[in-house]
């Protein structure tokens, strides 16, 4: 049974990637669901918003981390339903928070980054989109790093 993205669980993980801290943030999703996913789902949307208070080692600093918190649930609130997409992955690493996000052919990606301009307009994010049926980059992820 596959469960629902509103009734995921979500897990973190910690790894080092070229001398470097890289934190996890993912719902809990079993790479056997993928290839059922990945019809529903077949275009990758890929947000890296550039951290703008980091330590010396790339992570974001403690109080500055606290207020992304309104800036993060806008990005990952609207696919909390099934309809408009997932979000397969929130990476932290070398001064970068990058959400790769699993979406319909029909989301309205300009929709949604300009609206999350218009209302954070002094965070810096850059956006790809691109298509990704197989889930290449979270079965990558899964295999690199021991995801479930």
């Amino acid at each position: 049974m596959i469960t629902s993205n509103a009734e995921r669980t979500w897990h973190t993980a910690e790894a080092e990637y070229d001398s470097l801290p890289i934190l996890f943030r993912k719902p809990y999703i079993k790479v056997s669901e993928f290839s059922y996913l990945s019809k529903d789902y077949p275009v990758l949307l890929i947000l890296k918003h550039h951290l703008q208070v980091v330590k010396s080692d790339g992570l974001p600093e403690g109080g500055y981390n606290q207020s992304l918190e309104e800036f993060d649930l806008s990005i990952t609130a609207p696919f909390k339903i099934d309809t408009n997409g997932i979000v397969g992955l929130i990476e932290t690493y070398a001064g970068k928070r990058t959400y790769y996000i699993y979406i319909t052919e029909f989301f309205k990606v300009s929709e949604f980054v300009e609206t999350l301009r218009n209302r954070f307009p002094g965070e810096n994010c850059t956006v790809e989109v691109e298509p990704d049926s197989t889930w290449r980059l979270l079965n990558g992820y899964a295999r690199d790093f021991g995801f479930p």
